[in-house]
């Protein structure tokens, strides 16, 4: 019989190279013990860093160091069976039982940490780690080891553990001393500025978003985590705030009139500043009437709010629903380093110069994602970019969108409302699945929102520019422009003469006053008082003169200048013709390419289903069993099939471009009859029905390829919408309906509708709320371009769904309809 009573063991060293693998830096590992404080309720947590010093304030075990880190909150404090378990208990986690249960701290707290590792990252910070902890009104527990017997020990079991009991001063806590610091020079000398532009990336900096103070000491200095940022965000030129409820996002933002000064001071002066936007205001409203004035010292504000069910594409179904990560909330500063913002007193006062406030805002620059006020690693520290706002970005101070280094702001979710989405093991981003993959599709789509409202206001801005020159120069359009030159030119060489006289004369002039006043001087002797009196005014008026002569010889330049006036025209002029052409048949391609892309789906369709076909004859024939029967239903698929490829051929032959030029009339009923079979077969698919109801008939003079392109641009839009539709609610039978009724067409499904956040800018180019990669926002003003091309309309009807929603869009062919007898 065996005596020796076998069991596992471990080394300690694994458990100290476990600690250095799961905490990357010494920021991570100081956040894991504000994490602590932050579990055991504390109203606050105090952080003292001494880079040479001894801590005195208490008897330690391990007096003679140098340098500690003291961390102490006003948390519920532990007992000695709690110091045994969570702290000696290697990955013990009294918390993960709390999180998996849904239970919270005493405080009403979800606890953050859960993996029972959060002690480890002590050793990344020092050798020496000593604890005084006590519960309310109990008697204190002082424990201490040292991180380097880890190192010497065969077993954990034998690592010394120092403990005793003492008389608390304080009603219930914990004090953490770590001593002997492994990295001084992270928290010293040149480090320290960086280590402060840290703390603030990983501890949130706005105080409403943080759960407890957090106070901070380094070398005897007090960190202000807040006063700083205050500061800062007071110089944003523009700022948006966002709210997910869990069942719809609210997106509110607010811009600056300084915001629109980019790279040109001259034309911000002249057309904005001179009466404070109010000009630029009533231009703008008129454009979107969702924009209002702001009272304060922001220009403009907006709301939108969408829902999550109807308006939002591209989320996961999880369990038959759309997998819903929780409701969060979160705020976008957005700021300027352009060279003019030298001139602001809040910058010299705060900052004393520019690049100082540049250098410090850029430290902070990123948008964070904090779990209860502490940051969720990599997002938006060092430089992450997992919003992807540097994808389109360029280099010109133009530039309207979200970019990374003008950027600080934060997303904010909760340890127990936003439960799904779990940090990795390594603190380095969430765990992907269903529900953080539909929180990353709703963080896109505010990003998208904003940009949108961003690119929305510059439009619109170089529009007005645009609109209020031309209303001052009088030139209205680009021929009048160029007979403006032409004009120039003739002129010049009607004066060019005259200029040469002049030059001639009173270089003359300035000879002859030269002569005169050197004889006066050359003899004052012989000269008369008033000579000499008429020499001075010479002497005057030949000062004058060499200036007057000094601007004619720049003039003369301009001259010879204005002569290639007519090169530049006879270069000029064609291409910008050709452009505008260009430009005018921009709608038409950009249509025909999405009429492309559609017909190559099916395509794609038609061949995935062929080759499916004549892989599963192909085996029967080569396991000796096909019939005739079998060949019989073989052939007669693919003659279906070629018949269905010669319908997508018919259908895009029209848009092609020999024949977009190409004006025919079209009977409506006639025209949906041929193009029916070529919808149904493409929305039956997805069961999606098509109807068409003729209420009155009529025909219209138009390209046949321009009506195939708006009427699928429609379908499309609508198809994406119902798809989405019936993943919500898979018992739902989606329609599309058309409706003909002289002079208009009206379309529509019956789907969520159109959300009352864009409805009045639906026809804009690239408005969407489709997720990026999945829609441009182009479709809707495309088909409004080709219908303006031909002197026709759309809009939506002002009825609404069962939703609350607009849905109808109503064509209007007056302009081009023959009267069907």
């Amino acid at each position: 019989m065996i005596n020796q009573e076998y069991h596992f063991d471990i080394t300690p060293h694994i458990v100290k190279q476990l600690g250095e693998q799961l905490v990357s830096d010494e920021i991570t590992a100081l956040l894991e013990l504000i994490k602590n404080s932050f579990d055991a309720d504390a109203t606050y947590v105090s952080i003292e860093i001494n880079t040479t010093g001894q801590y005195t304030k208490e008897k330690l075990f391990y007096p003679n160091h140098r340098g500690f880190i003291v961390v102490e909150d006003d948390g519920f404090g532990m007992s000695e069976n709690t110091i045994m378990k969570s702290w000696l208990l290697i990955s013990y986690s009294q918390k993960r039982e709390l999180k998996e249960a849904k239970k919270k701290t005493p405080g009403g707290r979800t606890p953050l940490g859960d993996k029972g590792l959060g002690r480890l990252s002590t050793q990344r910070l020092a050798d020496i780690c000593e604890i005084f902890t006590n519960e309310e009104k109990e008697s204190g527990t002082h424990i201490a080891f040292n991180w380097k017997d880890f190192e010497k020990e065969d077993a954990l079991s034998e690592v010394r553990i120092q403990a005793e009991h003492f008389t608390p001063q304080k009603i219930k806590g914990t004090t953490l001393i770590l001593a002997n610091l492994n990295h001084s020079e992270v928290w010293d000398g040149k480090n320290l500025e960086n280590f402060k532009g840290q703390v603030s990336q990983i501890i949130s900096p706005y105080k409403e978003n943080r759960p407890f103070d957090v106070y901070l000491k380094i070398n005897g200095i007090n960190i202000n985590l807040d006063k700083s940022n205050d500061e800062l965000r007071d110089l944003a030129i523009s700022r948006f705030k966002f709210n997910f409820d869990g069942s719809s996002i609210t997106i509110q933002g607010k811009t600056k009139l300084s915001k629109f000064i980019g790279n040109n001071q001259e034309d911000f002066k002249n057309f904005l500043e001179i009466d404070n936007g109010r000009k630029f205001y009533d231009y703008l409203s008129k454009k979107q009437p969702d924009i209002e004035k702001c009272d304060n010292s922001f220009f403009i504000k907006f709301e939108k709010k969408f829902d999550f069910k109807k308006d939002i594409g591209g989320l996961e179904i999880f369990d038959g629903e759309r997998a819903n990560p929780g409701s969060f909330n979160g705020i976008i500063d957005e700021f300027t380093y352009d060279n003019w913002m030298s001139y602001d007193e809040n910058i010299k006062e705060i900052f004393g110069k520019l690049s100082n406030y540049r250098e410090f805002a850029q430290s902070q620059a990123g948008i964070k994602l904090f779990r209860n006020g502490f940051a969720v690693k990599p997002f938006g520290i060092d430089g992450d970019d997992w919003l992807r706002l540097g994808d389109s970005q360029t280099k010109g101070s133009s530039y309207y969108p979200l970019r990374p280094a003008n950027v600080i702001g934060y997303f904010s979710i909760d340890e127990g409302i936003n439960d799904k989405l779990k940090d990795k093991t390594d603190r380095e981003g969430l765990v992907s699945n269903p529900y953080s993959r539909n929180f990353f599709v709703l963080c896109f789509f505010i990003r998208d929102e904003i940009n949108r409202y961003q690119e929305h206001i510059r439009r619109t801005y170089n529009d007005f520019l645009k609109t209020y020159k031309t209303e001052n120069s009088g030139i209205k359009t680009v021929n009048q422009a160029f007979s403006q030159l032409k004009e120039t030119k003739l002129k010049t060489e009607e004066v060019k003469d005259e200029f040469k006289n002049a030059v001639i004369s009173v270089d003359k002039a300035i000879e002859e006053s030269d002569r005169l006043v050197k004889t006066v001087k050359n003899n004052p002797i012989f000269s008369t008082d008033l000579e000499k009196e008429a020499a001075e005014n010479i002497n005057f008026l030949l000062s004058k003169l060499k200036e007057i002569q000094n601007t004619l010889e720049k003039l003369e330049k301009v001259i010879s200048r204005t002569e290639k006036l007519n090169e530049v025209i006879n270069i000029l002029e064609p291409k910008i013709q050709i452009l505008e052409e260009q430009l005018m048949n921009f709608s038409e391609l950009a249509s025909l390419g999405l009429t492309a892309e559609s017909v190559s789906h099916e395509f794609s369709s038609i061949a995935d289903r062929l080759a499916e076909r004549a892989s599963f004859y192909g085996a029967k024939l080569h396991g000796k069993n096909i019939t005739d029967s079998d060949l019989y239903v073989f052939f007669e698929y693919i003659n279906s099939t070629v018949n269905g490829l010669k319908i997508q051929l018919k259908h895009l032959d029209p848009t092609l471009k020999y024949n977009r030029e190409k004006k025919s009339e079209i009977k409506l009923s006639l025209f949906f009859k041929e193009e029916s079979e070529y919808y149904k077969n493409r929305l039956q698919k997805n069961s999606i029905d098509f109807t068409i109801f003729l209420e009155a008939d009529f025909s219209i003079s138009i390209n046949r390829g321009k009506i195939v392109q708006i009427i699928d641009n429609l379908i499309s839009n609508s198809e994406y919408w119902l798809i989405k539709l019936k993943g919500n609610d898979p018992n739902c039978k989606p329609s599309i309906t058309i409706k003909i009724e002289s002079p208009w067409i009206y379309f529509y499904d019956n789907g969520y509708g159109i959300s009352p956040a864009i409805e009045n800018m639906l026809f804009e180019p690239f408005v969407t709320t489709k997720p990026k990669g999945e829609g441009r926002g182009l479709g809707l003003f495309i088909i409004q371009q080709l219908l303006d091309s031909s002197k026709c309309t759309i809009a939506l009807e002002p009825s609404r769904n069962e939703h609350g929603r607009k849905y109808i869009f109503a064509i209007n062919f007056s302009n081009i309809i023959n009267e069907y007898k």
